[in-house]
């Protein structure tokens, strides 16, 4: 009789029909179960209700400056920089050729706004926060409170070495260990949670966005790093090419020296052969008179390539476009309270909702599995009455 209670349960046949009012009748039986654990809602609303105040206090008001901007190339003068280079190199004076085409981009750009260098040199410029005027990379460590630290963290102030550390506005070549190792730590603090590049291949534009507490750091900040990458920018792609122009002139120059030599020559063996009745001591003459010819079409070509290239080097220089000006583009962003808390409110109900039902399928099964275990000991109990 004990196998009577394991029967084989019946495989489902295809001839079966599936009823929909089962499953109704099982979602409205969880709705109203819901319900009546209402407490248990209002616990789930209220923590996380809390947490999402919690948040909105934590994100505080911040102050997100933008800068959008492109980057204009060069295209014409490079070509006619090559052209006046071409001669120069022919003839051993050596120049470096610009970067061209997709060299100097926006994606160029989006990593240089990054480096170490501009970072840095915009840290140790002076700026204005809160009225008072100060190298950027004090205002930096005040302002995320370095020297005086926090609850997870200990200030400077007990460190002998860092107490009355200051920087000082110098350039980057005179910076002591001390003073380049703390600047390390403030690039890379910005580089982790203050700056942001967003750079698009589909887009003319790259977007720079810099985030801090407090207006007037985000917005000096983000402007001074927009105006040294731009000044290096110019320097290495603008002045590169003006080097580039300063050689192709010394070989114009060169070459004007060349011809002069061989005018004076010509005009020395034009009068020695000047009486001469034999036509073959004027040979030397007529060879010399060919350099000067060739050397003139030489000289003629260079200058009119160098002189292009002054002029088309002045209306094609690379520039940087800025769109949205960090001065004009400095916007507060803060997290409404209201709506964290509506926010977090319905997570609540929504997870809140999901355990009252899970607590409810627990439960259940619990109370089958005692209900099966009772009935199997009721049937061990007959059989052995039996």
């Amino acid at each position: 009789m004990a196998q009577d209670n394991y029967k084989i349960q019946r495989a489902y046949a295809d001839d079966e029909e599936i009823h929909i009012g089962p499953l109704w009748t099982n979602i409205k039986q969880s709705f109203r179960y819901i319900f009546r654990k209402w407490y248990i809602l209002l616990i789930w609303v209220g923590i996380f209700g809390g947490l999402g105040l919690f948040y909105a206090w934590w994100y505080g008001l911040k102050y997100i400056s933008t800068a959008s901007f492109a980057i204009q190339g060069q295209s014409a003068s490079s070509g006619l920089l090559s052209s006046s280079l071409s001669i120069a190199n022919s003839l051993g004076l050596s120049g470096s050729m610009a970067k061209g085409g997709g060299g100097f981009d926006n994606r160029f750009f989006a990593s240089l706004i990054e480096s170490r260098k501009v970072i840095k040199e915009s840290l140790l410029h002076e700026g204005i926060m809160d009225g008072k005027k100060d190298v950027m990379a004090n205002h930096y460590i005040d302002l995320y409170r370095w020297r005086t630290g926090g609850l997870l963290s200990k200030g400077w102030n007990s460190d002998p070495k860092l107490k009355d550390f200051k920087f000082q506005s110098k350039p980057i070549e005179e910076l002591t260990r001390l003073e380049d190792s703390v600047l390390n730590e403030i690039y890379q603090s910005i580089v982790d949670n203050n700056l942001n590049m967003e750079y698009d291949e589909t887009s003319p534009f790259n977007t720079a966005t810099f985030v801090t507490r407090n207006h007037d750091f985000s917005m000096n900040m983000m402007k001074q790093m927009v105006d040294k990458s731009a000044n290096y920018f110019m320097e290495d792609v603008y002045y590169l090419n003006r080097q580039n122009l300063g050689v192709a002139d010394q070989r114009v120059d060169s070459l004007g020296r060349a011809l002069k030599s061989l005018d004076y020559r010509v005009a020395q063996l034009q009068d020695v052969t000047h009486n001469l009745v034999r036509q073959k001591g004027t040979l030397s003459t007529v060879a010399a008179a060919r350099d000067r010819e060739l050397l003139n079409q030489q000289y003629s070509a260079a200058v009119n390539n160098v002189e292009l290239a002054k002029v088309t080097l002045l209306t094609t220089a690379p520039i940087l476009q800025i769109i949205d000006d960090p001065r004009y583009s400095t916007q507060a962003s803060s997290v409404s309270k209201p709506s964290a808390f509506i926010v977090g409110a319905i997570i609540g109900i929504f997870l809140g909702s999901i355990f009252v039902l899970i607590s409810r399928t627990v439960k259940e099964s619990n109370r089958k599995m005692q209900e099966r275990q009772r009935l199997m000991q009721q049937s061990e109990e007959g059989t052995a009455a039996a």
